[in-house]
């Protein structure tokens, strides 16, 4: 019974760990920390228009943006040129083992007992109490599925993309690896992630864990 109940609480411990989303944000960028504000745009790659997914992504950068300044014109009308990229690969297979607890042994015992006399007979009752020891008897073995996922997030300036030269300001993305394979549900947090703290130190990794919502 002690062998199955702990084998059940190490899979929950290992299922628990997908209750948070861990992720490394790293930045480049010619920012100042004390940016300002500024106007913006949001532009879609070919293959991301008319995306339903893609426009949910979208809200989540925007609302990010929005919280620090930053004000959503069209496209002629900003300052700035935002370009976003996501994705997940296939996963792959990860092995783990983990302790199993169980009874070890005896470290002890004492034994209480009566004597009754009847006459010239007499008659012992006694009971032996043992005190069992605890520690690890084996290896349990799991078996799960460990996905990436990445969030890019680059800024150019408007006006030299519109004279067709690419000018970046800033260069971030978001590297996390987990049991979720389902990306609408993983990366808004890792977009939260990128803007936990913007625009950052250029050339920085950092780590970021966020626990995400039941």
């Amino acid at each position: 019974m002690i062998r199955w109940l702990t084998i059940a609480i190490s899979l929950l411990l290992l299922n628990g760990c997908s209750a948070f989303i861990v992720s490394d944000v790293t930045v480049f960028h010619e920012i100042p920390e004390s940016f300002p504000g500024t106007t913006y745009a949001v532009i879609p790659f070919k293959e991301q228009q008319n995306s339903l997914e893609h426009k949910n992504y979208e809200l989540s950068v925007k609302r990010e943006l929005s919280s620090r300044g930053f004000r959503e014109v069209p496209p002629a009308d900003a300052d700035i040129a935002i370009f976003i990229t996501y994705g997940i690969d296939g996963g792959k297979q990860v092995v783990e083992s983990y302790p199993i607890f169980g009874k070890t042994g005896v470290s002890s015992s004492y034994t209480t007992g009566s004597v009754y006399s009847y006459g010239h007979y007499g008659n012992y009752s006694g009971t032996t109490t043992y005190t069992p020891t605890y520690g690890v008897v084996g290896t349990g073995i799991s078996t799960s599925t460990e996905y990436t996922r990445y969030f890019k997030l680059e800024i150019l300036d408007k006006d030299a993309l519109a004279k067709n030269q690419i000018i970046k300001l800033y260069e971030g993305k978001v590297v996390s690896k987990g049991g979720v394979g389902h990306l609408p549900v993983v990366l808004p947090y890792m977009i939260v992630a990128l803007f936990e703290d913007f625009p950052g130190k250029s050339g920085s990794t950092r780590r970021s864990k966020l626990t995400i919502d039941e």
